[in-house]
């Protein structure tokens, strides 16, 4: 527990207060304000951020790879991205990358991926689980991201 200034008396505060008892004023709402984060941080595995950031940042790593985005989803924690050719499909590797928040605002990142297989390509092999190579490709970039 931790006191803060209460935004309308200034009287000191517990930060897990609804609200002020002198005032009546909202409290717990300026608390989670406060520790909301604004930019992505991190933590051991762990990135430090909301999902609205993390997205932004995941699309900034796919681009910079020169993938495609497919899809984003805050809410969901999601979002999708296709390469461009592979050694094992020439439609390349559609990919998906996880946010799953294991503490207010920290999450572990994890991800899917498979070989296309679209046009006159009868199958897709995936040499030596470059599919999910991908997938770490881009996690490995938004932590690169999130250092600088």
């Amino acid at each position: 527990m931790a006191l803060i200034k209460c935004g309308e008396c200034g009287r000191d505060v517990s930060d897990k207060a609804a609200a002020c008892p002198g005032c009546g004023a909202p409290i717990a709402a300026l608390a989670a304000a406060a520790d909301t984060p604004i930019k992505v941080s991190l933590e051991g595995d762990q990135f430090i951020a909301t999902r609205a950031l993390l997205s932004k940042l995941a699309v900034k790593a796919v681009q910079s790879l020169n993938y495609k985005v497919d899809a984003v989803d805050d809410a969901a924690g999601f979002v999708s991205f296709t390469t461009g050719v592979t050694w094992g499909s020439w439609s390349g590797v559609s990919g998906s990358i996880y946010f799953e928040e294991v503490a207010p605002f920290k999450f572990h990142l994890s991800g899917n991926a498979k070989q296309n297989i679209k046009g006159g390509q009868l199958f897709a092999v995936d040499i030596g689980g470059e599919a999910k190579k991908k997938v770490a490709k881009v996690i490995e970039e938004m932590r690169q991201l999130a250092r600088k």
